[in-house]
């Protein structure tokens, strides 16, 4: 994967005016120009789905998916290689919370070879591949009589064993399903709920709850409730109710105020738990306080909230779109002008106009 900064000669923005200025202030003549000419074959800025997804003047104030990776690589130095990124790699990133103190789900410590043991008490198990983002290669894998059944049908426990194995060798993760809230539980029928709480430095250098959006599985197969996957989210008013939730579908979102599978009314619903969720993202960026902007995943589950995962280059798409709002137009915004004006200048100059997303040195 790249990371490619594609510069416009103007900017829309505050917020693009402090990342696109930093990077013009430091880079060589060569390189603005052949940043300003991927910007003008249509390499940076706004993608077709997102000029679908956003309305004109959210983007006018707003940070594309394209600018915002380059600007987490500013901000997050530490993300790189992907191999030693504890919020990319899993089992790291298991470890860590672990660590910590934080609660994450119940997973299987295969390195101890006790995968059989720890299988035999369990009857609901995800599978998550390493290295990967938006739910891509999540597995659920459920009991039925004296095997499993997964996404491709009936699994025997040796071949599950052996898939499992494979999936830890190559640094994934096996942990028990949690089961969702009740309150929620009829707005997210296929899948555990997730918070995304985006937390950031503070001016202080402390973690702050700066965005929220709540991510609702629309049912079917796939035990994932990433939006991208057709699922909804929606944002959070300031007295913990579900606004609006929006679903993609191929072009313009659906605003929908009922689930679409249940009929669940979703509009006005209360977020169980929300400030103990919070509370968890906040307390969580404690312990990876080498990053400056994470986006957590929250679940949502029957016995309280618990941490997922996080993310170190937070999807800029979804929070725009349940707020209505750019993101230069607020806090979070505030926040990534005042990192980007301390970026030091030999990280700047390093900032290459293409950049592999390295997982090794």
């Amino acid at each position: 994967m790249l990371t490619i900064r594609a510069v416009p000669p103007r900017d829309d923005n505050s917020l693009l005016a402090a990342y696109h200025g930093g990077l013009r202030a430091h880079w060589a003549r060569s390189e603005r120009a052949l940043s300003q000419g991927l910007a003008t074959m249509g390499r940076g800025g706004w993608s077709a789905a997102e000029r679908f997804l956003l309305p004109a003047p959210v983007r006018q104030s707003g940070l594309s998916m394209r600018d915002r990776k380059g600007l987490h690589r500013l901000l997050n130095p530490a993300a790189f290689p992907f191999g030693g990124n504890p919020l990319k790699n899993k089992q790291l990133f298991a470890a860590k919370a672990e660590g910590a103190g934080l609660l994450i789900p119940p997973s299987c410590p295969v390195v101890a070879g006790n995968l059989s043991d720890w299988l035999a008490s369990e009857t609901d198990i995800i599978a998550k591949p390493s290295f990967r983002s938006k739910g891509q290669g999540v597995e659920r894998y459920q009991r039925e009589g004296q095997g499993w059944r997964g996404p491709s049908g009936a699994v025997g426990d040796t071949e599950l064993r052996a898939r499992l194995l494979d999936l830890w060798r190559k640094g994934g993760v096996i942990q028990r399903r949690l089961p969702t809230h009740e309150s929620l539980a009829p707005l997210s029928p296929g899948a555990l709920p997730t918070l995304r709480v985006v937390t950031c430095l503070d001016e202080g250098g402390l973690p702050e709850a700066c965005d929220l959006a709540l991510r609702l599985s629309a049912g079917g197969q796939r035990p994932v409730d990433n939006f991208n996957a057709g699922n909804l989210v929606l944002g959070i008013d300031e007295q913990g109710y579900c606004g609006v939730a929006w679903r993609s579908a191929g072009g313009r979102p659906d605003a929908l105020a009922r689930h679409p599978a249940t009929g669940a009314k979703i509009m006005g619903a209360a977020v169980p738990d929300l400030g103990e969720a919070i509370a968890l993202a906040v307390r969580a960026h404690r312990a990876f306080a080498d990053f400056t902007v994470i986006g957590w995943d929250v679940g949502l589950t029957c016995a309280g909230p618990v941490l997922v995962e996080g993310n170190w280059n937070p999807g800029t798409d979804i929070l725009q779109l349940v707020s209505g709002r750019g993101l230069s137009d607020t806090r979070l915004g505030d926040l990534y002008r005042h990192h980007l004006a301390h970026v030091p200048v030999e990280r700047w100059q390093g900032a290459q106009v293409v950049e592999w997303d390295r997982r090794g040195r």
